[in-house]
């Protein structure tokens, strides 16, 4: 389940170095935490479970790997960038997590404007939110 995340060279192709890793290290964590959720499954009732979440973790990372690398320039462009990845997380983590409030993520998306955040730093803030919301 790991390589669905990881062999897609592509996937952080506009991001450098530790940016990229970072990106990559959710993605293996998140990807392994839910693969450890559906150990009580049979093959392919935890293959229907993960694919869905799977695609959305791609798609979160791409978003956020072109985000940090700064294609998200405009507010409006952020808004909608924020509504998918809420969408995304849902997915991701299930109804019952608290995910961070829309305010929370314009925040840290905001925080692309100010150039002495590094791709890396801004990965990291929006992982830290993601994972310790509130």
């Amino acid at each position: 389940m790991v390589k669905e995340v990881t062999g897609n060279e592509a996937l952080l192709e506009m991001l450098e170095g530790e940016a990229a890793a970072e990106m990559l290290n959710w993605g293996i964590t998140t990807v392994e935490i839910l693969v450890h959720k559906t150990m009580d499954l049979d093959d392919v009732g935890a293959e229907l479970a993960l694919m869905p979440r799977l695609k959305a973790i791609r798609q979160s990372m791409r978003s956020i790997g072109n985000w940090a690398a700064g294609k998200y320039a405009d507010p409006a462009s952020r808004i909608q960038l924020r509504d998918k990845l809420l969408e995304h997380f849902r997915l991701i983590f299930g109804e019952e997590v608290r995910l961070p409030a829309a305010e929370e993520v314009d925040d840290v998306l905001n925080q692309v404007d100010d150039k002495n955040n590094t791709p890396h730093q801004l990965i990291l803030k929006l992982r830290r939110l993601i994972e310790e919301p509130g």
